[in-house]
């Protein structure tokens, strides 16, 4: 039996709500040589008082609000497996999990990944995965020199190699102060293989506190596409970083000419003050080729994409409203949104 040893780091901030579904989760492994690490970033809810029933089954690590990438480093500082996952905890995983993963480890993987089930609040399916296109695998640097993006899971999604996290960790808290995953995510592309197991063997929770959530009520988040926008302009400096000490060249439109990222600023664009038409065609422009020739999508999921750019660009605005709202819900409620984000 391979006895490699495993540690599950949770990251918790004012998530009490969800975070005795998450240790429970981790507690019910059938896979025994694991050590669960959670650390609570300063939390101001309820959240310490669940803490108090695990001290004596997992190692609590109390400490002021310094953000997800401070709570991450504390944890990884702490971690002795050499396979490590950093659970969100709003998320869970299933009983095999764990298991699995070690079954499947190969000692070339930087990282092994896996989908999603989307859950509402309550934990109930919404018959989604997350993300939608299938994950890509093996050598990965191609695609990051190339397009700045390969399709990987959600941070509960991922298990790191140790020899990759002590190499990049800790990581830089005020130039990555959230998205350590797209951080970490990077350096594994970059410097190992990449592992896919194919088949969901986790949970990904949709709820109104969600991090990376764009929606609003009935409109769309603005300041959260900016964030978002960021986020992959910090990508593209890391990338073109690693680039650089490897002694290898990027193209030019890494990050910013990929999908992901159009998908960002066509809505910006669209959502913000009137801009030129010429100006809001040239982007849709790049969208559509994007979209034509990215190899991770399916062609049903580039006419999705192709449409919603169309609709985005063409429609009036009460209308084109709703459609942008299709491409950032995590888990939409009416039959269109639904039907669209199966696609």
């Amino acid at each position: 039996m391979n006895e490699r040893r495993v540690s599950i780091v949770i990251n918790n901030y004012n998530y009490s709500e969800f975070l005795e579904a998450c240790i429970e989760s981790a507690m019910s492994q059938t896979y025994k040589n694991l050590e669960i690490i959670v650390v609570d970033d300063g939390s101001t809810d309820q959240s310490r008082s669940v803490l108090e029933k695990y001290r004596d089954q997992v190692l609590v690590i109390l400490k002021e609000h310094g953000g997800e990438t401070s709570g991450r480093n504390a944890g990884f500082q702490q971690a002795n497996g050499e396979i490590v996952a950093f659970l969100d905890s709003d998320d869970f995983l299933q009983p095999d999990t764990v298991e699995r993963i070690v079954e499947s480890w190969q000692p070339a993987y930087a990282k092994l990944q896996f989908p999603l089930r989307v859950v509402n609040r309550h934990g109930e399916s919404t018959g989604l995965l997350m993300p939608r296109c299938r994950l890509d695998e093996g050598r990965v640097d191609h695609l990051l020199l190339s397009t700045g993006r390969y399709i990987t899971s959600p941070g509960s999604g991922n298990f790191y190699a140790r020899w990759l996290l002590e190499r990049i960790m800790p990581v830089p808290v005020s130039e990555w102060p959230q998205s350590v995953d797209s951080y970490a995510a990077t350096f594994a592309g970059f410097y190992g293989e990449i592992g896919v197991i194919h088949e969901p063997l986790g949970f990904y929770r949709v709820h109104d506190c969600n991090m990376t959530r764009s929606v609003a009520d009935d409109g769309i988040d603005v300041l959260q596409i900016e964030r978002l926008m960021g986020r992959g302009l910090r990508l593209r400096t890391l990338i073109e970083k690693i680039a650089r000490d490897l002694q290898v060249r990027p193209n030019p439109g890494i990050v910013t000419r990929h999908w992901l990222y159009l998908k960002l600023e066509l809505a910006q664009l669209r959502l913000g003050k009137k801009e030129p038409v010429s100006k809001m065609l040239a982007k849709a422009w790049q969208m559509v080729i994007s979209a034509l020739t990215s190899p991770e999508l399916t062609p049903v999921r580039r006419a999705q994409l192709i449409g919603w750019t169309l609709g985005t660009v063409a429609l009036p605005m009460r209308v084109a409203v709703p459609v942008i709202r299709t491409a950032f819900e995590l888990a939409p409620s009416g039959w269109m949104p639904r039907a669209l984000r199966r696609l």
